[in-house]
């Protein structure tokens, strides 16, 4: 993993719940890095703190000062 970010997004019944966008790092497989990821924080995390979704992204969204955009990514998962 290169860079990580979790934000929490409204799923169906408005509930907030965790969402993580994850940039690979070179090499890494996708689908197989996602469940890696889920194993991990099954492993480490309460039920309540997992992330819901591990979405892979090629980059974070940022501005131009190189803050990351969370409402970007907060709106990518309540469109689905």
């Amino acid at each position: 993993v290169a860079e990580a970010v979790v934000v929490g997004a409204a799923e169906s019944g408005g509930l907030i719940k965790p969402f993580a966008f994850v940039v690979a790092r070179n090499g890494a497989r996708g689908e197989r890095l996602a469940d890696e990821l889920a194993v991990l924080a099954a492993d480490r995390l309460p039920p309540h703190q997992r992330p819901r979704r591990i979405v892979l992204v090629d980059e974070l969204p940022r501005t131009a000062t190189g803050k990351l955009q969370r409402f970007v990514l907060r709106a990518r998962v309540e469109r689905t």
